[in-house]
């Protein structure tokens, strides 16, 4: 795997939203309703604009692999990774997180703790963030009215 990551442009909004939109992503998504293309484009338009916000593409040589966005609000990061869906289980999760780590280090001066929210139903993404070095810190438990 030779990783690197490069910032997201509007001409990557076409493949992020077929990966954004498959089955497999979405089930493991909080959000995991298939959105529109127009719902896409805002969200994809806005992220580029954002300065609180990192939207990278993940290249292993020259083909796209993933997404990697960070959302920063102060000291904290909150990361959140998807693949695109035909190369999971090849490792290229943990290989993102752990380059993202690196990446972000780097990168987002003054950041102090990174931290993801992962959805019980998703062991294959607590594997790659355990395995990036991230450790469980609390669980959440939610009711819907």
């Amino acid at each position: 795997m030779m990783l690197r990551f490069r910032q997201a442009v509007e001409a990557d909004a076409d493949i992020v939203f077929s990966w954004r939109n498959s089955k497999a992503v979405r089930l493991c998504s909080f959000d995991s309703r298939e959105i529109s293309w127009q719902e896409h484009q805002d969200w994809f338009r806005q992220s580029l604009e954002r300065t609180d916000r990192c939207l990278l593409v993940a290249q292993d040589a020259q083909i796209p692999v993933g997404v990697l966005r960070f959302d920063r609000t102060n000291e904290a990061v909150e990361v959140s990774v998807f693949l695109d869906p035909a190369l999971t289980g090849r490792g290229y999760g943990t290989a993102i997180l752990q380059a993202g780590v690196a990446w972000a280090k780097k990168n987002l001066v003054g950041a102090k703790v990174m931290r993801a929210q992962i959805k019980p139903n998703n062991p294959a993404s607590s594997r790659a963030f355990e395995k990036a070095g991230f450790v469980e810190a609390r669980r959440v438990y939610e009711l819907n009215l």
